[in-house]
């Protein structure tokens, strides 16, 4: 069944039809609200949760000439914003000693070696690449995560957060551009 039956089917009573869509878009939107959330698990799981949520109050006013996951990244995205505004996703600092839970890691690159030492380095750069990534302003971190962690067009993230194309790009160069002073500063 296609998206905008299962969304008709609620909007008709039938709220169990949704479950579908929680299916279909959970990674999605949980691995969003992971990397904006400085990869808290908790965080990331209550941003899904009121996401979800706010979808299914919202549905009614779904535009169906825009892809769902399109409006989806955006109800969580203002959530996000809305957690930020409020204070309650903190920014760590480049400072902050690194924490050494392996389960932090999204971006691990593949071990071709078994050198303990190239292992810890590599944990320790992805570390510092997330730290970094983390301490953008939102509305950089936002196109950077968009575009190259969840791989979204440039057209995707624009329909996203409802902004021209060339304003994407050009977050996304100063976003980079920030992004390798913090990691030149930091090595």
């Amino acid at each position: 069944m296609d998206e905008l039956k299962i969304i008709e089917s609620c909007l008709l009573g039938n709220t169990q039809m949704f479950s579908r869509l929680i299916d279909n878009y959970k990674n999605m939107v949980y691995n969003l609200a992971y990397r904006m959330s400085n990869n808290n698990p908790q965080e990331a799981e209550d941003i899904s949760q009121e996401a979800f949520l706010r979808a299914f109050q919202s549905l009614a006013h779904f535009n169906p000439s825009y892809k769902f996951s399109t409006w989806l990244y955006q109800i969580t995205l203002n959530i996000i914003r809305d957690k930020f505004k409020k204070k309650e996703l903190n920014p760590t600092s480049l400072d902050a000693p690194i924490e050494t839970d392996d389960s932090e890691f999204y971006l691990q690159p593949a071990d071709l070696t078994n050198n303990p030492e190239q292992i810890i380095t590599r944990k320790e750069d992805v570390r510092t690449v997330q730290k970094a990534i983390y301490s953008l302003p939102l509305k950089y971190r936002e196109v950077l995560v968009l575009r190259h962690l969840q791989d979204l067009s440039y057209i995707e993230i624009a329909n996203i957060l409802k902004l021209p194309v060339g304003t994407v790009k050009v977050r996304l160069y100063r976003a980079r551009e920030q992004l390798r002073k913090i990691l030149e500063t930091s090595i």
